[in-house]
């Protein structure tokens, strides 16, 4: 006899137990959002094809990806449910994108991260590149080392987001896996 395993889940103050089948079923209506104002991210659909990871593009008001669960009224979400409170993914083409957002007070960048300052878990993925990479000036700004090391950290703890470099060829995968561990953290007590 199949042992059942259940998941206490509560999301928006809807409670419900899930067993394995359950949680695979609610699953088939996860969706990943990307913003329509998003450039250069065939490699990140590329991704999300190959994998068979139903993604869409939404004007998003803040970040570049998030997630939705598709109305599944027998899974607890009568409606679809829209993951805005909980996450912001902003993704960066690399170092020089956001020198230059940050050296000349970008006043779209700065009224995005304003806007992340009230999401739960809010993320800066940055292609190609690592921390070091700033300290070794491998970068085309003129913008000096110390100074963009010290804004973005400052820019970072202020913002209270998380920074990931990631490489070009795994970002697709990255953007599933925050997406996947946000919705997990809302649907089951105790988190992951």
């Amino acid at each position: 006899m199949g042992r059942k395993i259940y998941k206490e889940i509560e999301v928006r103050n809807i409670k419900n137990y899930y067993t394995e089948k359950q949680l695979k079923e609610l699953l088939s209506h996860f969706i990943v959002i990307h913003d329509s104002a998003e450039k250069s991210n065939m490699h990140v659909l590329e991704y999300f094809d190959k994998k068979n990871i139903r993604h869409k593009e939404r004007k998003l008001k803040t970040g570049d990806y998030n997630f939705m669960i598709e109305s599944c009224p027998e899974m607890g979400f009568p409606i679809d449910t829209y993951f805005t409170d909980e996450l912001c993914i902003e993704r960066k083409s690399g170092l020089d994108e956001i020198a230059g957002n940050i050296k000349a007070h970008d006043e779209r960048f700065f009224k995005e991260l304003n806007r992340m300052i009230n999401i739960q878990n809010c993320y800066l993925l940055v292609e190609d590149c690592r921390l070091d990479d700033i300290i070794e000036h491998n970068y085309q700004s003129e913008y000096n080392e110390l100074a963009y090391l010290r804004r973005l950290l400052g820019v970072q703890r202020v913002s209270n987001f998380y920074m990931n470099f990631v490489k070009k060829e795994n970002m697709g995968q990255m953007i599933y896996e925050i997406c996947y561990g946000v919705l997990m953290s809302q649907i089951m007590k105790g988190g992951v």
